[in-house]
């Protein structure tokens, strides 16, 4: 599944997904679309609790989906962000889920409210 299908799925698990934009190599923020250990796809969402001012395409607006060719590149993802995110507090903070046999990760502002954190995580458990 790529990362398009996840947010439509997620979208339809009633979230309070909306302005769901899926990027490509010209739009993507990261520039990691289709590069060496970078993902295969990747989309992106507004969630209630994220902010509206955030950058486009970003986390800072709710939700991002990243999918990699496999689980142990998501996972090296997800373990960087954290470490980044750790070492500098200014960056915030994220809530990480994985889905589609762990090549998916599903990326949450850590600005939601942990009961909307809740609400994405049972979504994703539930693909």
């Amino acid at each position: 599944m790529d990362a398009g299908a996840v947010v439509k799925r997620l979208k339809d698990a009633d979230i309070g997904i909306t302005a769901v934009a899926v990027q490509d190599e010209n739009t993507d923020p990261n520039n990691l679309i289709g590069r060496p250990s970078g993902y295969v796809s990747r989309a992106s969402a507004d969630l209630p609790g994220g902010s509206e001012q955030g950058d486009k395409y970003t986390v800072a607006r709710g939700l991002v989906v990243e999918v990699f060719a496999t689980a142990g590149q998501a996972k090296t993802r997800s373990d960087y962000i954290n470490a980044v995110q750790q070492g500098a507090a200014v960056l915030g903070t994220e809530w990480h889920y994985f889905t589609g046999g762990g090549t998916a990760l599903v990326r949450v502002s850590g600005t939601l409210k942990p009961s909307q954190a809740k609400k994405v995580e049972a979504a994703v458990a539930a693909l």
